[in-house]
């Protein structure tokens, strides 16, 4: 007998990948939106507890530790997530990567400590000190975490990857804010605290590895990521570097680098979410068979665009009320809010960008992201040295949006030239008009009083349909699953 015949119930039928990556997507966004949660929740406590000297001192280390980790994992990462999938050597052979990715990173580190005196007033205008030396052990147990996270990502372990994060990004704060408020009120105490997070859940992230299963490890394989790891380092470091960037060019241009910077930092939420994603659809990519994943990616692709588009559009919309939560009345947050709009809409084409970059990373052909990724965001530091002077932040966050269209468009092109089966992005027509729409809304309709209250109706009327067209995407389009 078969399925359907009389007696035998018929098989379900398959579900979308789309249904796979935005379910597990949703656990990833948690473990991204961990830290930014932690330093919107952090900064108003750590501000009165530390003298504004002090605070200094947190915030240059703060910079240290988040580019200190992507150096010192020398991107490796997304080259563990392919070993684990698509590489002969498998789980064992990723196992074996995370731990000599931590050998490196550890010996990297060393180096960086022993000539601490001399690179850190070059670079950070600031004498070598406890609190520089605390900000690179961080670094290492962020990149031992983040190479651990890259064999979980693989292995599709979403709630242990969470709990590292959470670890890290919640845990580490939260103690060096004891610290601080039981004893003496310096950066040191605070950092002490943060370090401690890193460390504890880099090591519990290399002792879930290790128990994992058998380790694999050989010089070749090595090679083989560091070929592919190395040129993300400035890619990862540009898409790091880019609202930095833009913040600078405020300050520098405007002396408003401290709006620009709230602004930036709320209007990059939505891309946050996407990028967040991203850790459950490139391993649903990967497993793809080579010659089903334009389908794939043509899929999932609507479905995430569909989703950022509603999320864009949430914070486009209701930015004069979380302005004003956000930033005092002396920060003019109304004024800020087409500067939101702009950077909010950055996120609809971060998902083509990130579509086309599974391709090349599936490819193994990733040298030309260390030139691409950097131009990209050139020219969106650029647009805004530019057009500041006569558009002032305005035009300072729309260069997040041009450097996120620069990305979709070098990395679409690079993924035609690399890829075994080249992929065209699908037109979304209807995603694209809403963009316009909602950007357009958020930028444009009144900020204050009664007339205000037509955003609220707006989002109410984007959810439901956003909701209701994602719903009826999801069961409308034939399920691809990829290969197991």
């Amino acid at each position: 007998m078969t399925a359907g015949s009389p007696g035998v119930p018929a098989a379900p039928a398959p579900r979308p990948v789309s249904h796979a990556v935005l379910g597990r997507g949703s656990l990833y966004t948690l473990a991204t939106a961990a830290p930014a949660l932690a330093s919107v929740g952090v900064i108003p406590v750590v501000t009165r507890l530390l003298p504004i000297a002090e605070y200094d001192l947190v915030a240059v280390a703060t910079v240290v530790v988040q580019v200190g980790f992507i150096l010192a994992a020398l991107g490796m990462g997304a080259a563990i997530t392919r070993q684990y999938i698509l590489d002969a050597g498998g789980a064992a052979g990723a196992r074996g990567l995370v731990l000599q990715g931590a050998a490196l990173s550890t010996g990297l580190t060393a180096v960086a400590a022993a000539t601490l005196t001399w690179w850190s007033p070059a670079l950070l205008g600031r004498q070598a000190g406890p609190e520089i030396l605390l900000a690179l052990v961080s670094s290492l147990g962020g990149a031992w975490m983040v190479l651990a996270q890259s064999y979980l990502r693989g292995a599709d372990r979403a709630g242990t990857f969470v709990a590292l994060a959470v670890v890290a990004s919640l845990l580490g704060p939260a103690s060096g804010l004891v610290v601080v408020a039981m004893g003496e009120r310096v950066a040191l105490g605070y950092l002490a605290g943060v370090t401690g997070g890193y460390l504890l859940a880099g090591l519990a992230g290399l002792a879930v590895v290790v128990r994992s299963g058998p380790v694999s490890a050989g010089r070749r394989a090595l090679r083989t990521a560091v070929r592919i790891g190395l040129p993300t380092v400035p890619h990862q470091v540009s898409l790091y570097l880019a609202l930095a960037g833009l913040v600078v060019v405020a300050d520098r241009l405007l002396g408003d680098g401290g709006r620009a910077n709230v602004a930036l930092t709320l209007g990059a939420g939505a891309t946050v979410v996407t990028a967040a994603m991203n850790n459950a659809w490139a391993p649903a990519v990967y497993r793809t068979p080579p010659e089903r994943r334009g389908a794939v990616l043509t899929e999932t692709t609507g479905a995430i665009a569909l989703l950022t588009v509603v999320v864009a559009g949430l914070v486009s919309l209701l930015a004069p009320w979380v302005l004003r939560v956000a930033a005092p009345g002396s920060y003019g947050p109304d004024a800020l809010v087409p500067a939101v709009a702009l950077a909010s809409a950055a996120a609809v084409p971060s998902v083509l960008y990130l579509a086309s970059g599974h391709l090349v990373f599936a490819s193994g052909r990733t040298g030309a992201l260390a030139v691409t990724t950097p131009l990209a965001v050139t020219g969106g530091l650029l647009w805004a040295y530019l057009l500041a002077p006569a558009w002032g932040l305005t035009a300072v966050a729309a260069g997040y949006l041009v450097a996120y269209l620069l990305l979709a468009l070098v990395t679409t092109l690079l993924q035609r030239r690399v890829a075994e089966h080249p992929w065209w992005p699908p037109v979304l027509l209807k995603v694209l008009g809403v963009w316009l729409a909602v950007t357009a809304a958020g930028w444009l309709l009144p900020t204050t009083g009664a007339p205000a209250l037509i955003r609220v109706v707006a989002v109410v009327v984007l959810v439901v349909l956003g909701g209701w067209a994602l719903r009826s995407r999801l069961r409308a389009v034939p399920a691809a699953q990829p290969s197991a």
